[in-house]
């Protein structure tokens, strides 16, 4: 039966990926140097839809998790508070019209002056929190929420595709200051979890699992083996469906959450769950 079950589960990624779906199935169970693109696997379970959407890019770094997007046509409202990595993301994306460069840092409350933390570790770990030895203040910035950002940017009224957050620690924080009450909620959240950051601030990866399951989304967890060195290349470990535990509690990843059912199937089969 097993092998039967294989059998129909690779007829059925054939069919709707084709050749090269099934080749990266094959490389994602055999090659223990794989490293998924979670946002490029949202990007690939929502082209289905057949139009072009709305991204929300909170902590966007240098552009990687919107490329893919923003050359499709998506309208993109991307954060990125650290002006050298700002930089970078205006030098990239200078000519589209279709991606809005936010200059502030997002949580779930308005400031008007705080201080961003970089490290020379690597470019990827600015912050509104020192979680590195490495820390050090570089800047001021200022601080909105979601809810205030989407209506000074006129995105009030549209819906949500993709939320992505990736914020070293004020996840949670981003979620927290979304409209939920008044906007369409997500279609799909990416955010990232790793206690070594959000413990500190009050909060561990079960709390913000339960944030986005309190509000109806099913959750996939993308786990990582624990950090060695920032701004090297990071070791993946699994998928799994929430309720889950993670093999070690130093690990970080990303949960990608989904509201809808049909969606949630496609990506259980992307992630080879049956």
């Amino acid at each position: 039966m097993t092998l039967i079950k294989k059998s129909k589960t690779a007829l059925r990624i054939l069919r709707t990926r084709g050749l090269k779906g099934v080749l990266d199935i094959i490389y994602t169970k055999f090659n223990h140097s794989f490293r998924p693109d979670e946002s490029r696997m949202v990007f690939n379970l929502l082209a289905d839809s057949n139009h072009a959407g709305l991204m929300i890019d909170v902590g966007a770094h240098h552009g990687s998790s919107l490329a893919l997007f923003a050359e499709h046509g998506w309208q993109v409202l991307a954060f990125e508070p650290d002006s050298h990595n700002r930089s970078v993301l205006l030098d990239t994306y200078n000519t589209y019209e279709n991606i809005i460069i936010d200059p502030r840092a997002c949580s779930d409350r308005v400031e008007p002056q705080a201080t961003l933390y970089a490290s020379a570790e690597s470019t990827g770990v600015s912050g509104l929190t020192p979680f590195l030895d490495s820390h050090h203040a570089s800047e001021t910035v200022s601080v909105t929420t979601l809810a205030a950002a989407l209506e000074e940017h006129q995105l009030s009224f549209i819906p949500v595709d993709f939320l992505k957050i990736d914020t070293e620690g004020f996840d949670l924080m981003v979620l927290k200051g979304y409209p939920w009450q008044t906007a369409s909620h997500p279609q799909v959240i990416l955010c990232e979890f790793e206690n070594a950051k959000t413990v500190p601030l009050g909060y561990n990866f079960h709390d913000l699992a339960k944030f986005l399951t309190d509000l109806g989304y099913r959750l996939i967890v993308s786990e990582w083996y624990p950090v060695k060195t920032y701004g090297r290349t990071h070791r993946w470990r699994r998928f799994l469906t929430y309720p889950c535990q993670l093999a070690d509690p130093k690990g970080w990843g990303n949960i990608i959450a989904i509201k809808d059912e049909d969606c949630f199937a496609q990506l259980s089969r992307l992630c080879n769950f049956d």
